[in-house]
């Protein structure tokens, strides 16, 4: 099932980036599609990308489809949406130790 996303820039200058997505099938569609194809397809390449608390690596597979892999991605320069913010990875819990999950910062509605 698709959901709809207006993602913010971090920095506050810019549109939205707006999409919608399917983690199920890794379906991309919308005006922002494109964009966020190429972010996905990037980290790709060397199997990694770096996200917070910068620059801590994360292991990257199939971001289209592991909504944490794509919140690492998007969340270097978008507002994640709560769903995405709830699925973004921490630390101390990939090395195996205890964590809490780090908070992304919300975006406006």
């Amino acid at each position: 099932m698709f959901r709809s996303y207006k993602l913010q820039p971090l920095r506050g200058e810019g549109d939205s980036l707006v999409f919608e997505w399917d983690p199920d099938t890794g379906g991309i569609r919308g005006s922002g599609a494109p964009y966020v194809r190429q972010l996905a397809q990037l980290p790709l390449l060397d199997g990694v990308a770096l996200g917070h608390p910068y620059p801590t690596p994360y292991p990257i597979t199939d971001p289209l489809r592991k909504p944490a892999e794509l919140a690492v991605i998007l969340g270097n320069a978008w507002h994640l949406p709560d769903d995405l913010a709830r699925a973004y990875p921490c630390p101390a819990e990939r090395d195996g130790l205890p964590g809490g999950v780090i908070a992304a910062p919300q975006s406006p509605q």
